[in-house]
């Protein structure tokens, strides 16, 4: 029988993947197994349809707002320059461009109602501006 050289390094070179396959299979079937096991222990929470009786339970939590700082830009600046010059706070051109003047203004209305005066709306700062409790800057000039 005349042995072929290139048969026999296909076949060679079959063999070692075989062999490397089945030692990758070894290492990751129990890692596969474990990530499976892991998710079934932590499950994501989805939260109920409306109108089930899980519904009559749950609360939905609002999403805090991000914070805003210099930089920041669009209508969420825009809205926070509003409610400042609304409350005598901020006194520039409302372009939904967050400033120094409305870095300042932010400031201003941090150290009036007794927040961080650090120059950002954060939840805090927001949730205390946008409610009824804000305190109005009597200092208007």
């Amino acid at each position: 029988m005349n042995k072929n050289p290139k048969m026999i390094a296909g076949i060679a070179g079959l063999a070692v993947m075989l062999i490397l396959a089945v030692v990758l299979a070894t290492y990751m079937i129990p890692t596969i197994g474990e990530v499976r096991r892991e998710m079934s222990l932590t499950p994501t929470p989805l939260p109920p349809v409306p109108g089930s009786v899980r519904a009559a339970g749950y609360v939905e939590q609002d999403t805090p707002e991000p914070a805003l700082g210099t930089g920041s830009r669009g209508d969420k600046v825009t809205r926070l320059q509003e409610r400042l010059k609304a409350l005598g706070y901020y006194d520039g051109e409302i372009d939904g461009q967050f400033g120094q003047g409305t870095q300042e203004a932010v400031i201003a209305f941090q150290m009036k109602n007794g927040l961080d005066a650090d120059g950002y709306a954060g939840e805090k700062t927001q949730a205390l501006l946008y409610s009824d409790e804000a305190v109005r800057n009597d200092n208007e000039e």
